[in-house]
């Protein structure tokens, strides 16, 4: 989790912590092969930038296959546009 993460998670109200967490904790499950294949070293699989949308909140993470690694970067509030 990154430092800027961390701050944010402390302004959020409970609920919404357990749900980001949740939901990036099924993700990291989906990643996990059954049987880890070997990277070759000069590929490299590149770093993914994925979002998650709870209610009023969006949730910036990085995936990273090759380490099969998952980082909470950021957490925002979503703008909602009304009338």
């Amino acid at each position: 989790m990154s430092p800027n993460a961390w701050r944010q998670i402390a302004h959020l109200p409970l609920e919404t912590y357990q749900r980001i967490r949740e939901e990036l904790d099924a993700v990291a499950a989906r990643m996990r092969p059954e049987t880890p294949a070997p990277v070759p070293q000069r590929y490299v699989r590149p770093v993914e930038t994925r979002s998650l949308l709870l209610e009023n909140h969006i949730a910036l993470y990085e995936v990273d296959p090759s380490r099969r690694r998952l980082t909470l970067r950021e957490i925002a509030r979503r703008s909602t546009q009304g009338g």
